[in-house]
């Protein structure tokens, strides 16, 4: 007698980091997981929550840090919980890159890699991942503790992934579409196709943070991926939830501070964490140009006094503004 396959759906989370500064690239990070399909999003936190927290890593500690980005991340400590959680997750799909620019390659599209073209981001080869080699024992450790967690309860992690949007390709994108509202909602929908495809789960679910405090996203559902017909299914005020009308069937959702959930979390923790190491990338070469500047996280007001310092040494390299300034 055969064994019943078990039902399974799809969850999608995405998130960005760098929407706001003026200086390094915008990131929008997503996550692919294959759960039960009776699995609610409770549920799912529930049984997630033993071995996977929004907690700072500690030698030994029993958990994988896996929660809001900016949480984890803390100027003090530096990247190392959220270098950790990330890398561990990665691992459980088998995936150890051994530099900055290799993750780069196992997490974006070819096409999109062969964006980095700024002089800045030429030598992502040479910096280290994870940053300290101290912490490769702690992820083989804590991959252990992931893989049987995930087994125990019938998850898989299926992909992480990334769009990375260099200064340049950001400025043109926004030439191109009016708003960087608008560049951010596209690059999302372009990064959950990517997700959603070769999946042959017939139903998904797709998680989202609000964006820029946009209430009907409706419209740009309609536009930017017209394969699928999605309807408003629910609104509230920390939530808008759309479903498609035919199979697959796809839901997506747009929450207030949705980057709690596992799915959206991992997300930002993939758009946060490459955003920090290219930004290193970026200080790098300025402090090479321009010995003792005080390196910057490209947020408007801090930028314009990089950008005052670095601005002569730009036109003397035939640098145009538009490759290091994001104009909005």
């Amino acid at each position: 007698m055969s064994i019943p396959i078990r039902a399974k759906k799809l969850l999608i989370g995405v998130d960005e980091a760098g929407y706001g500064p003026n200086l390094g690239p915008l990131l929008i990070g997503g996550s692919a997981w294959l759960v039960p399909k009776e699995l609610g999003e409770s549920d799912f936190c529930e049984l997630v929550s033993r071995s996977f927290r929004p907690a700072a890593w500690s030698q030994d500690c029993q958990h994988i840090p896996l929660g809001d980005s900016k949480k984890l991340y803390q100027s003090g400590t530096g990247l190392r919980s959220l270098e950790i959680g990330l890398l561990t997750m990665l691992s459980t799909m088998g995936k150890t890159p051994a530099s900055l620019d290799s993750l780069v390659q196992q997490v974006s599209n070819s096409e999109l890699v062969h964006h980095l073209n700024p002089p800045w981001y030429m030598r992502t080869s040479e910096l280290e991942v994870p940053s300290n080699s101290s912490f490769v024992g702690e992820i083989d450790r804590l991959t252990r503790v992931a893989n049987a967690n995930l087994a125990e309860h019938d998850i898989e992690l299926l992909s992480c992934r990334a769009i990375i949007i260099t200064e340049s390709d950001f400025n043109t994108r926004v030439n191109q579409c009016g708003s960087k509202g608008l560049v951010l909602s596209k690059a999302t929908f372009e990064l959950v196709s990517q997700l959603l495809l070769g999946q042959s789960a017939d139903h998904a679910e797709i998680y989202c943070d609000r964006q820029g405090g946009r209430k009907n996203y409706l419209p740009l559902l309609l536009k930017w991926m017209p394969d699928s017909w999605f309807v408003e299914a629910k609104q509230t005020t920390a939530r808008c939830s759309y479903r498609t009308t035919s199979d697959p069937q796809l839901e997506i959702h747009f929450t207030i501070g949705g980057d709690s959930f596992p799915p959206t979390a991992l997300a930002s923790m993939i758009a946060k964490y490459l955003r920090e190491r290219l930004m290193e990338a970026f200080n790098g070469y300025w402090a090479n140009h321009c010995p003792g500047i005080k390196p910057t996280a490209g947020y408007p007001q801090d930028a314009l006094r990089f950008r005052k310092i670095i601005e002569p040494i730009a036109k003397q390299q035939s640098l145009d503004e538009a490759c290091w300034w994001r104009q909005r």
